[in-house]
């Protein structure tokens, strides 16, 4: 009887220790497809990253040719330009002063306002062939985003568009050309108001991320009329617009301004309406960079 007893205990204890392995297996099988999973979406992250850097490698190959081009066009046009403007000034000044015609006036302000034009998209297109560099300082990201809501404040008034930010504190500290980034976000925020002519929402985010604390993220959300996605690949060369204005050189202005950072910049549509263009840059130490 005791030795029935003394084989019962052991196998009971051998249930329980069997049951006990069990499930601490069953736990560590958990939490060891848990990692995977998360091993296999910072793979696919970083795949997609290493996607974009690829593509902006081979843009940037491919545009070599016609930034050299343009330059020289630029250049070109530049000096008759100025004195097509010198005197259209002049003119502009002789009717005014000689006429009361309001048609002659408006002909007269509308000539010297298209030369003006004509001479901010070539310095518009001088500024793109340049290879910036940017020259890195600490700065207040919060304060930067502020700075430039305030400064545009009237346009959203203007075209009913309501603004949202949800910017990082603890960003005080971030080591980037002021003049480049604040360049990208009015260029990115302009963007984001002309596809929202009926009025809309914008969104500014700005943090650092889990699992990229070396980063930091910024978004501009708009509720507008989104890209066709047919256009999304091209969005960022020079000279291509879905707009009927404009030279088409905003955007690949800001890619170049982000690359001088050795930071990314990639746009999607939203699944509702509108896009969201997303901004990641390294927290550079102070320095110097340009584009490569």
């Amino acid at each position: 009887m005791a030795v029935e007893e003394t084989s019962l205990k052991i196998l009971k204890d051998a249930f329980h220790q069997f049951n006990t392995t069990s499930s601490e297996l069953e736990k560590s099988y958990r939490l060891l497809k848990e990692e995977v999973i998360d091993l296999k979406k910072e793979l696919q992250k970083t795949q997609d990253e290493k996607e974009v850097l690829r593509e902006q490698a081979e843009r940037n190959h491919r545009l070599a040719a016609v930034g050299e081009m343009s330059a020289k066009m630029a250049h070109e046009l530049r000096n008759p330009l100025g004195s097509i403007e010198l005197f259209a000034s002049l003119l502009q000044k002789e009717v005014e002063k000689h006429t009361r015609n309001p048609e002659k006036i408006a002909w007269a302000k509308h000539l010297l306002n298209a030369v003006k034009n004509m001479d901010h998209s070539i310095t518009n297109l001088l500024f793109f062939t340049r290879k910036p560099q940017a020259i890195l300082k600490s700065v207040d990201f919060g304060q930067i985003i502020s700075e430039l809501i305030g400064f545009t404040q009237y346009l959203f008034r203007e075209h009913h568009v309501e603004v949202f930010q949800k910017i990082d504190p603890e960003l005080t500290d971030i080591f980037c050309d002021e003049d480049l980034i604040k360049q990208v976000l009015i260029n990115l925020i302009l963007n984001a108001m002309d596809a929202m002519p009926q009025g809309g929402a914008l969104k500014i985010t700005a943090h650092s991320t889990h699992d990229m604390p070396e980063e930091v993220l910024i978004t501009i959300s708009d509720t507008g009329v989104g890209i066709p996605e047919d256009a999304l690949p091209l969005i960022f060369d020079p000279f291509f617009s879905t707009k009927t204005t404009g030279a088409g050189l905003g955007l690949a202005i800001a890619q170049n301004a982000v690359t001088a950072h050795q930071g990314v910049i990639y746009v999607n549509n939203r699944k509702d309406r509108g896009v969201t263009f997303t901004i990641r840059l390294p927290k550079h130490k102070e320095g110097r960079h340009a584009v490569q």
